[in-house]
């Protein structure tokens, strides 16, 4: 994302749903959230 983009409630929460309608748990939905709200991007994600 560039500086000023975020994701509102709304998006996240939609994105929640399609992660868990795509067999992803909720804490793997939970963990994509803040994986892609960190900044930077941790330079070794944990698979």
């Amino acid at each position: 994302m560039k500086d000023g983009d975020s994701m509102t409630a709304t998006e996240a929460a939609r994105l929640i749903e399609w992660l868990e309608a795509h067999g992803h748990t909720a804490q793997e939905a939970t963990e994509c959230i803040k994986y892609i709200a960190a900044y930077p991007a941790p330079a070794n994600p944990q698979k």
